[in-house]
């Protein structure tokens, strides 16, 4: 007679995922995030009305390379639309880390004035929340898209106004046609209007895309901000202000709220109204300038746009 053998009970190994999931994981998200800022910028000059209009592509972005290595002593100055503040800082840090050497610094005015410092010698990139005119091309500078947002339609937390709006009557509210909350189904109340400066890239793209480049309207209940920052426009809403303002500046306030425009909010997939911001450079750029640009093209460069 023999003796069964004792001892403690099996026990399964756990079998987790095969290593290579973890290499992969970082990639599927940098790759996801890439394709949903190349569908968002296909949208560029999406009209309210239906009709969809593609301008500067983003060929010239793809023909940037990162080199391995910058030139010693390599720096970049950049000056930028306000839209952009966070995602300039974070490029700056994951750009100088993988440059290390290379000078970077950044300011903030508006895309007109970047623009213009561009052109005068005194930033190598122009970050600006519009598209290039015809002008400005003619003198050879490039734009390549670099960030996507929404641009939200905003009222003040204790407005009224529970109702949605539709493209055509933001258009009119915007060029004045319509000046009364109880026009679009809201209580009897003067729409008072929060309009940015003219020369911001905001300004521009919703002037174009909502107006059809038409003018605003004007009038007692108008108010023109003098400068370009969002948070002068909140406070400006009340109860019964209307303003526009990119959506991933405003989006954690408490104080404002979203208007549906066509049933769709920002940040849904149909949400009609997008701004791409561009980086810019000229003909005479550097290496360490198209680098930057590149960069920020890049699906690295997306994984720190979405971010916002």
């Amino acid at each position: 007679m023999t003796k069964s053998k004792s001892g403690p009970p099996e026990t399964k190994a756990k079998i987790g995922p095969p290593t290579y999931v973890y290499f992969l994981l970082p990639l599927l998200l940098t790759t996801g995030a890439y394709y949903l800022f190349i569908s968002q910028k296909d949208r560029l000059g999406l009209s309210l009305f239906g009709t969809e209009k593609k301008t500067q592509s983003s060929s010239t972005a793809t023909a940037l390379t990162l080199p391995d290595i910058l030139p010693a002593g390599s720096s970049i100055r950049l000056d930028s639309a306000s839209s952009l503040v966070k995602f300039n800082d974070r490029i700056g840090q994951v750009f100088t880390k993988r440059y290390p050497g290379v000078g970077y610094t950044w300011k903030t005015s508006s895309s007109l004035r970047a623009i213009q410092s561009l052109l005068a010698g005194k930033a190598d990139v122009a970050a600006i929340a519009r598209t290039l005119t015809e002008e400005e091309k003619s003198k050879g500078l490039v734009a390549v898209p670099v960030k996507t947002d929404a641009i939200a339609i905003l009222v003040g937390i204790e407005n009224p106004f529970q109702g949605k709006l539709t493209s055509e009557q933001l258009r009119k509210i915007f060029s004045g046609k319509v000046t009364n909350w109880s026009q679009v189904g809201g209580v009897p109340l003067p729409i008072r209007i929060i309009n940015r400066p003219p020369d911001t890239g905001t300004y521009k793209t919703f002037q174009k895309a909502v107006l059809g480049g038409g003018d605003f309207g004007n009038g007692p209940q108008w108010v023109l901000m003098k400068q370009s920052g969002s948070t002068e426009v909140l406070q400006q809403l009340r109860t019964n202000g209307i303003s526009y303002v990119n959506y991933s500046e405003v989006k954690t306030q408490k104080i404002i709220r979203a208007l549906p425009l066509d049933d769709s909010l920002p940040g849904a997939p149909d949400y009609p109204l997008i701004s791409v911001f561009y980086y810019v450079y000229g003909p005479k750029a550097t290496e360490a300038t198209k680098a930057l640009v590149g960069f920020a093209a890049s699906p690295a460069g997306q994984t720190i746009a979405a971010l916002d």
